[in-house]
């Protein structure tokens, strides 16, 4: 292998080093045994025992890289494939790589494939319980309530919207990840009157704050799981190395990614109340993240939910929206660019909405106006024929496609008890309950006066399910600690099994006693009294195994906390459990492929030590940019959540490339690691599975490229910044 000031290590070693120091070479020539002994040299090492077949690095980088590279080309070209096919063809690339390129023991590769597959049922098993969770949250009406409440709370004002459910999507995505933010997040900011396209871009650059953690630490625990020599340690330091970058991102480009949705005139107004909120809930999550790499995102959402509903329940730093804000939003509405009816469709229909169409008319009432096209211009949804938009008249509506249509009538009972939005000094008790009542029972009344029967049903349906608000004295406490239990037990449930001082984890996890069946050289199958699951020595390999935790992984711990929710709403559900389970085992086909597909790339990229894809190229990519590397390690992260739909699945891919790298240019591995993470986490803003699947809850038609270019300026800039402050921070050259 040709390389510039290069020469061969000490007797019987199979790599070559390259120097920054001509000097050192000599020097190096009887120390260099070894990775560690390079590194005390300050050179770089580069495999000697694994290349192409004719001895060129850049060659060998292109092939090494060549199936991510073509999976990219796949996802992005104008018919992209699903990732449940493009994900699978990429790893077939990959063995075809190791075995026709590299040459490498085709036994090994296919003890990769059969490692994968089975590693794979981790995630995967995850996601089924983070679905179950939340199908069970529906089916219960627990998250109807939860969304009733936020409307309530918020009483229309767009930045206590925007700050709540910028929470509530950190605590989701510390609970369950896998795009559940925003799948969740964008529809209830487009039911509360919000533009559809806004409030999927907003809810995908929010997401990029928080997936680092992912569903309780799986990008970390698992995502890292396989690179050698990391301890509990190592975890904890990426953790908090990948906080800091990820707090301080937040402060400085949070106020800014508002104005996706939000004039900045009247996020200007209201820093003081943005600012603590964002401490509210990035400064619990900064602090958790030194303890424990497991509970960041979920803690630090949930105490950011309470601290952010009483900062706007007590109005602190939160203005009152004035009629000049009002105009300004609607200013703020009209010349937004683009229409997105310009581009091509990749979703189906949502009932979402009507919901959008009916918040838009409850704030027209709250607001004490008495037409609903006086107050909807501000919040427009003009992404699709569905959404008007209406001119300031008070006896027609114009139609986005030219017709007219008579405006909805308002309702009159209500008109003596609402006052304007933030102004209630002058309301009383009984008024502001009644006017509570009002978010609640209005999109009823709109949506029958506008003959929309099949969503006045499902509405009734649900304000029958939910009942009537309760006051401080009828059990509200007692109604919100019972539609809470999902979030709550299972935050409680994951403390207890995740400290390890309470000694629940070492129980859980403890894999003695067992028995085992010797099935020849296909592996030993060992199962424990804990319920762990072993598949060692896999085709004879000592060195690869597999491990499934059953009772200590988060999938048990879902479908417990599913189980007890069930139990405790049982006289009145949307779905049976059986209907739930048939719903998530029917959404699994495709994530459960690309997964499949995924985790054997990821095998086949960094098993066989040495010998492996991912050694040979983060090797040489190490040694051709040396200290530069730093600049480059979060956006490969940002790189695998592009195409892989996934924080995990990245820090997977390239977890190996960036640790090898981090030894070889002599820096922390686990600051590099936690630029990975960071970029990673970044990465899910322009992750195409992201948003395709917010587009099609809230039946957004528009491109990907569209989005793409919306979002990427907050991917970069995020990414810019955390390599700023690791470089400041905790890299050490």
């Amino acid at each position: 292998m040709s390389m510039s000031n290069a020469t061969e290590a000490a007797e019987g070693m199979s790599f070559a080093y390259s120097c920054q120091d001509p000097a050192s070479v000599d020097a190096c020539a009887a120390t260099c045994v070894g990775l560690q002994a390079c590194q005390a040299c300050e050179c770089s090492v580069i495999p000697l025992d694994v290349q192409g077949p004719w001895d060129v690095e850049a060659l060998d980088v292109i092939f090494g890289l060549l199936p991510i590279l073509l999976l990219i080309i796949v996802t992005v070209k104008p018919n992209p494939w699903p990732t449940s096919f493009s994900l699978p063809f990429a790893a077939l690339c990959m063995f075809l790589v190791r075995t026709m390129y590299l040459a490498g023991d085709p036994l090994l590769a296919a003890a990769c494939v059969l490692l994968g597959l089975l590693e794979a049922l981790t995630p995967l098993s995850i996601i089924a319980g983070a679905m179950m969770l939340f199908e069970t949250m529906e089916s219960t009406y627990c998250l109807p309530y939860m969304m009733r409440e936020m409307k309530v709370l918020t009483n229309g004002h767009p930045i206590a919207e925007c700050m709540l459910i910028f929470s509530f999507a950190t605590m989701v995505e510390g609970a369950s990840g896998f795009g559940t933010p925003v799948a969740l997040g964008a529809p209830m900011l487009v039911s509360t009157g919000n533009p559809k396209l806004e409030s999927v871009v907003l809810l995908l650059v929010f997401n990029t704050f928080a997936t680092v953690w992912g569903a309780v630490g799986t990008p970390i625990w698992f995502g890292f799981g396989g690179l050698k020599d990391l301890t509990e340690d190592d975890f904890m330091s990426i953790s908090s190395q990948a906080a800091v970058a990820i707090g301080t991102g937040c402060l400085v480009l949070l106020p800014w990614v508002l104005t996706i949705l939000l004039p900045w005139k009247l996020i200007r107004k209201n820093l003081l109340f943005i600012y603590l909120a964002i401490i509210g809930t990035m400064g619990p999550l900064l602090g958790i993240s030194f303890a424990s790499y497991e509970f960041p995102s979920l803690i630090g959402g949930l105490v950011g939910i309470g601290i952010t509903g009483a900062l706007i329940s007590f109005k602190v730093g939160l203005k009152d929206l004035t009629q000049d804000d009002l105009e300004l939003l609607k200013y703020h509405s009209d010349h937004r660019k683009g229409n997105p009816m310009d581009i091509g469709s990749v979703c189906e229909g949502s009932v979402v909405d009507s919901h959008s169409r009916s918040a838009k008319n409850t704030k027209t009432l709250l607001r004490g106006e008495s037409s609903v096209s006086d107050v909807t211009g501000p919040r427009l949804n003009n992404e699709d024929d569905d959404s008007a938009e209406f001119n300031m008249d008070k006896d027609d509506v114009e139609l986005a496609n030219g017709k007219k249509e008579q405006s909805p009538p308002t309702i009159p009972e209500h008109d003596e008890v609402v006052a304007p939005v933030g102004d209630t000094s002058t309301t009383t008790n009984s008024n502001r309950d009644l006017e509570r009542k009002v978010v609640i029972s209005a999109a009823e009344g709109i949506l029958g006066n506008s003959g929309s029967a099949g969503v006045l049903s499902q509405q009734q349906a649900l304000d029958d399910a939910l009942g009537p608000r309760k006051g401080w004295g009828q059990g509200f406490l007692r109604e919100v600690f019972a539609r809470t239990f999902p979030v709550w037990g299972v935050v409680v449930l994951l403390i207890l099994t995740r400290i390890k001082e309470i000694g629940l984890k070492e129980i859980l996890t403890d894999q003695e006693p067992n028995f085992e069946i010797h099935f020849g050289t296909f592996g030993t199958f060992r199962l424990s009294a804990s319920i762990v699951f072993q598949l060692k020595n896999i085709l004879t390999y000592p060195n690869l195994s597999w491990k499934y935790e059953f009772i200590y992984l988060p999938f048990f711990l879902f479908s417990f906390i599913s189980f007890l929710t069930f139990g405790l709403f049982r006289k009145k559900l949307s779905q049976t459990p059986k209907q739930v389970v048939l719903v998530v085992a029917g959404r699994l086909k495709n994530p459960a492929m690309a997964l499949f597909g995924a985790l054997v790339l990821v095998q086949l990229l960094i098993r066989g030590g040495t010998s492996s894809p991912a050694f040979v190229v983060g090797t040489i990519l190490a040694d051709w940019f040396q200290e530069g590397f730093v600049v480059i390690s979060p956006l490969l992260g940002a790189l695998g959540s592009f195409f892989s739909g996934s924080t995990t699945v990245s820090n997977l891919t390239f977890g190996d490339i960036q640790a090898i790298a981090a030894e070889s240019i002599g820096v922390s591995t686990t600051a590099m690691l936690a630029l990975q993470a960071v970029g990673a986490s970044a990465g899910n803003g322009i992750c195409l599975n992201n948003i395709i699947a917010a587009c099609t809850v809230v039946n957004l038609q528009v491109g990907e490229g569209q989005i793409l270019a919306r979002t990427a300026r907050y991917v970069f800039a995020l990414t810019t910044w955390a390599t700023i402050i690791m470089l400041a921070f905790y890299f050490r050259f």
